[in-house]
């Protein structure tokens, strides 16, 4: 059975950085806490919290979700006791219920009668083009999986059309010019006219051949550095995944990729580092 104190401990850091969100609930005499982190374009749950919320809320519905930043009675500096005793003010007086969060998204609206089944719902009010490719329940999964199946079709018939008339409409800038012989009887004055013309051109045109290379030469430069960058984003995506997938405590990953202060997330990665390490070295002496 978990203790209010045990509670406060455990999910210390997270209600004193205000970042993420606190459920505490009750199942029977036993305290429980879990931490979200809300959809940072409307400040709803993301799916997968969504329907974990609604389970607890199933389990008690005096469930109260917290945030040091928003919620009176925490602070940065608090002892874990003094942490305690706020999560206890706010569930026995009843503030902050998560069941009425407003980060419980707007209930779908429901499909019209006069719809036509061959048409997807979307049941939310919005002048935004919602993403075809984010669930974030205000379709059916029927509804889903069909809008997605229309979208693929299009896509095929798109294709044909191209296939069976490629386009004959090329802008004229891109076409091939048209092509001729000419000859040209060329006597020693014609020649020496010819060339004292053409020269300072020829002078020009190495000039910008020259300025050219230059800027393909700073081009490159830039490149290179990108993809110095690139390698280097790769390499911490690879550590991450390794550290990811070796990590046994869920909040040490939370706190790495979402505590506000830096040494805060520094401290974490380098606990995950540490039991990366460990985990390596026992699978290579074992």
């Amino acid at each position: 059975m978990a203790a209010i104190n045990a509670i406060a401990k455990d999910w210390a850091d997270e209600l004193r950085d205000g970042i993420a969100w606190v459920i505490v609930w009750k199942t029977g005499r036993s305290w429980n806490a879990t931490a979200v982190w809300l959809n940072s374009d409307d400040d709803t749950f993301e799916p997968e919290d969504l329907e974990q919320a609604r389970k607890i809320l199933a389990q008690d519905p005096n469930a109260v979700m917290l945030n040091g930043y928003y919620c009176g009675h925490f602070g940065e500096d608090m002892t874990v006791a003094e942490l305690a005793a706020g999560i206890r003010w706010h569930y026995e007086n009843g503030y902050n219920l998560l069941d009425d969060s407003t980060a419980f998204p707007p209930e779908p609206m429901e499909r019209p009668a006069d719809l036509p089944a061959s048409l997807p719902w979307y049941g939310k009010a919005t002048s935004a083009e919602p993403d075809p490719y984010v669930y974030d329940g205000y379709m059916s999964p029927e509804d889903y999986e069909h809008m997605h199946e229309l979208m693929a079709a299009d896509r095929q018939h798109e294709d044909a059309q191209q296939a069976e008339h490629p386009p004959d409409d090329e802008p004229a800038e891109l076409r091939s010019p048209p092509t001729m012989d000419l000859t040209l009887t060329l006597t020693p004055d014609t020649a020496s006219a010819l060339l004292d013309a053409i020269t300072p051109q020829i002078v020009k045109f190495w000039e910008s051949v020259k300025s050219w290379v230059n800027e393909v030469a700073k081009a490159l430069g830039e490149i290179a550095a990108a993809i110095g960058k690139a390698a280097a984003t790769a390499v911490n995506n690879f550590v991450d995944a390794m550290l990811y997938n070796a990590n046994d405590r869920p909040k040490w990953w939370h706190l790495y990729k979402h505590a506000k202060k830096r040494r805060t997330r520094k401290k974490y990665r380098r606990l995950l580092m540490q039991q990366l390490t460990r985990k390596l070295a026992a699978a290579a002496s074992g």
